[in-house]
C-alpha cells in the first residue's frame, strides 16, 4: 500500500471512531440515565434539591411507589400526593444539612425495571444501604420503590 492509501485508510478509521464517540456522547444509555440518581442523591440535604430530584424521579400520578424505611413501609399513588409531601418533609427534616457521600453504587436492568444499590454515608445519618427500583415510563424512569436499611 502506498503512502497516500495509508493516510486515507488511517483518515477512514479516524472518522468512524470519531463517529462512534460522537454518537456514544450524544445518545445516554439506560445505565447513564439511572446513575443519574446517583447524583441527585450525593451531596448536602436541602430542601431545594431534595424538591428537584423528587419532581425528576417521582410521578405518583404515572408510578405508585412504595418507601420501606427502618421498620416502617408505606405506599403511595395517585391522588396521595399531599400526603407524600407531608411524609417527605418530615422524614427529611432530622437530616437537613447533612451531606451524603456515595460509597458504592450499582446498577442492574432488566427490560423496563432497575434496581439501583447504594451505600451512603452521612455526617449525622451514618452508614445505610439504599434500594432504589425504578420502572420505564415512557422516556422517563420513576422511583416505585425505595428501601433503607442500616
Amino acid at each position: 500500500m502506498t503512502r497516500r492509501g495509508w493516510l486515507g485508510a488511517a483518515a477512514g478509521i479516524a472518522a468512524v471512531v470519531g463517529a462512534l464517540a460522537l454518537y456514544d456522547a450524544l445518545i445516554e444509555s439506560d445505565e447513564e440515565r439511572v446513575e443519574r440518581l446517583v447524583e441527585d442523591v450525593a451531596g448536602a440535604v436541602v430542601p431545594a434539591r431534595v424538591t428537584a430530584a423528587t419532581a425528576r424521579w417521582v410521578d405518583l400520578s404515572r408510578q405508585p411507589l412504595e418507601i420501606s424505611a427502618l421498620g416502617e413501609s408505606l405506599r403511595y399513588g395517585p391522588g396521595d400526593e399531599e400526603a407524600f409531601e407531608e411524609r417527605r418533609r418530615r422524614g427529611l427534616a432530622p437530616l437537613s444539612g447533612d451531606r451524603l457521600r456515595v460509597l458504592t453504587h450499582g446498577v442492574e436492568i432488566d427490560g423496563d425495571e432497575a434496581r439501583l444499590t447504594m451505600r451512603v454515608l452521612g455526617d449525622r445519618l451514618g452508614m445505610s444501604s439504599v434500594e432504589w427500583t425504578l420502572r420505564r415510563r415512557g422516556d422517563d424512569w420513576l422511583v416505585s420503590r425505595l428501601r433503607v436499611t442500616r
